[in-house]
């Protein structure tokens, strides 16, 4: 039985600064990053697209792979890393383009499913996040 993929990021796009001093501000260590002129491949490494960054990026990831409810893991990156620095993401969203972004691949199952209770929803609002989520549904359906 495959295991799924569940994610939960910080994301900050489109800033002058230095990473650095975003990492300094939300005492961090970023898990990416990436610089605006910097260019990268766009699909396969060998036959991709050639592309530029058009922005600054900086990320904090947590990653779980396991088929447990993504919801737990949801809580716990807003309990842990967005309420603890709820000031100070406030202070950053009010300037940069700042979202809570969440990603599920889906390997066992077909029915995803998301709650958000009063306090995730207003911690989320407090701190000016713009909400991302993407769901992946890559199971097999039994075929009898």
């Amino acid at each position: 039985m495959p295991a799924n993929e569940n994610i939960v990021e910080l994301k900050i796009f489109d800033f002058d600064s230095e990473h650095g001093q975003i990492t300094d501000m939300l005492g961090l260590a970023p898990t990416k990053v990436w610089v605006r002129g910097e260019e990268y491949i766009f699909g396969d490494k060998r036959n991709g697209l050639k592309k530029t960054r058009e922005n600054n990026y900086w990320e904090y990831r947590s990653t779980n792979i396991s088929n447990d409810w993504i919801g737990n893991h949801i809580d716990k990156f807003i309990d842990e890393i967005i309420l603890p620095r709820k000031d100070v993401l406030r202070s950053i969203s009010e300037k940069l383009h700042t979202e809570l972004s969440i990603v599920q691949y889906i390997y066992e199952g077909c029915n995803p499913g998301l709650y958000f209770n009063k306090k995730a929803l207003k911690a989320i609002n407090d701190c000016g996040l713009e909400l991302n989520i993407d769901l992946y549904v890559l199971s097999e359906i039994d075929k009898k």
